[in-house]
């Protein structure tokens, strides 16, 4: 029958062989297909030399047989398993990859916050706005003491002390007289005691860090490097003389405005009214008029100020310790003690720059060395006495306010670290 001679046909050897030829002509085309996929262009170069269906045209069914017999990818179900073991070596080298880049995340997180912490960066605008409050609280309450050293300055002879100053111009020119330039005053040093206190603390706080990097970087041992006894004191005077210029830059205008004000009341009528009238006659630079001066009386006077204090308030507090005293009850009167002794001296040393620079406000166009010329040697101190009180006046009460707000914030004040240390030996 036509079925039985169909059978027969596909039966005999020669077809038996063409349709093994063509199963596995199949199989290998699907192998190479899933190679490539598994392995990538990589494998294209062992790919080639294998053999593919286009072979069988070639080729005996016989030699078919036996390069498929003798080619390593005899089965996908081997390609599979090769595939899968890719597969997992994949997965465990990323892994490895993803625990490698979270171990470098934590070291940079680490590293991160090591110099966050190196550097309190949270207190810094608390010590801004506190210079800025004691400067210029402490410069207003004064004012009346400062409008009599300026006149005594300018005016030689007008008064013969501080109180009959006071009292003459209050019984002339009444209150207004007495506080004349207390605006400028309070706005411009406002601005200077913050940029001042704040860029102190933070000049000096950096300094130390840069020093205790290096020297844990030239330590052989690789001990851990202690904190610094102290600031070296040309350190200090660089932090400060650095803080003070830019106080300066920002006091200036008021400050030239103030004593325009207390050495011409007739000039103008208000701070606004008199920094037109300077402008419009001498331009932006009648604001600047004793650039030189003021930064010759600012800069020592600063670094007296800070260096002197902090100098006083350690010794202060070290021997206090020594001698078995609780200085926790003593932190006013230790301010207060060093707080005067600092400002005299910073009084005594910038007074020859304060005085230049009230006589070239007066007398616009003077350069420093006709004032200097002009006032002679014993001029440079003139109103010394006035100023002293006054200036130790403010600063006393400049530093017992800063050192408040720094304990009330949690901020150690100056001299404190050596008790501290002493208790931690």
């Amino acid at each position: 029958p036509p079925l039985e001679c169909v059978c027969l046909v596909l039966s005999s050897p020669p077809c038996r062989m063409v349709t093994l030829s063509r199963a596995i002509s199949l199989q290998l085309l699907v192998a190479t297909l899933l190679l490539a996929v598994s392995v990538g262009p990589s494998a294209a170069s062992v790919v080639r030399g294998l053999p593919l269906a286009g072979a069988s045209t070639r080729s005996s069914p016989g030699s078919l047989l036996a390069d498929a017999a003798a080619s390593p990818l005899r089965s996908p179900f081997v390609l599979s398993d090769a595939g899968a073991r890719l597969t997992q070596l994949g997965d465990a080298a990323g892994l490895h990859a993803r625990a490698a880049g979270s171990k470098v995340g934590l070291v940079a997180k680490a590293a991160g916050s090591k110099v966050a912490s190196a550097l309190d960066l949270d207190k810094y605008p608390k010590l801004f706005a506190a210079g800025g409050l004691c400067a210029s609280i402490t410069h207003w309450v004064t004012v009346p003491i400062d409008v009599v050293k300026t006149r005594t300055q300018v005016n030689p002879g007008e008064f013969s002390g501080v109180s009959s100053g006071i009292q003459s111009i209050y019984k002339n020119e009444g209150f207004a007289g007495i506080m004349r330039g207390a605006t400028p005053t309070t706005i411009g040093f406002l601005m200077q005691g913050s940029l001042k206190y704040g860029f102190y603390e933070f000049f000096k706080d950096s300094l130390s860090q840069r020093s205790l990097e290096k020297k844990a970087k030239a330590d052989p041992k690789g001990k851990k490097a202690q904190a610094p006894q102290g600031l070296p004191v040309p350190q200090m005077m660089f932090a400060a003389s650095c803080a003070e210029v830019l106080g300066t830059t920002a006091l200036l205008p008021f400050e030239a405005t103030r004593i325009r004000m207390v050495a011409d009341p007739g000039f103008g009528t208000g701070m606004v009214d008199v920094m037109k009238k300077v402008v419009k006659a001498e331009g932006m630079k009648g604001l600047y008029t004793g650039l030189l001066p003021i930064m010759c009386k600012q800069i020592p006077f600063t670094i007296t100020q800070f260096l002197v204090f902090e100098t006083v308030a350690t010794a202060a507090y070290s021997e206090l310790s020594k001698r078995g005293y609780d200085t926790s009850g003593l932190k006013t009167g230790i301010t207060l003690f060093s707080g005067v002794i600092a400002g005299t001296t910073a009084s005594l040393v910038s007074q020859p720059g304060d005085t230049v620079l009230s006589v070239m406000n007066k007398s616009p166009g003077l350069s420093v060395a006709k004032a200097v010329k002009q006032l002679g040697p014993m001029g440079l101190f003139r109103g010394g006495s006035a100023r002293m009180v006054h200036v130790s006046s403010y600063v006393i009460a400049q530093f017992l306010i800063y050192d408040s707000i720094k304990r009330a914030c949690g901020i150690p004040v100056a001299g404190s670290q050596a008790v501290a240390k002493k208790t931690k030996k």
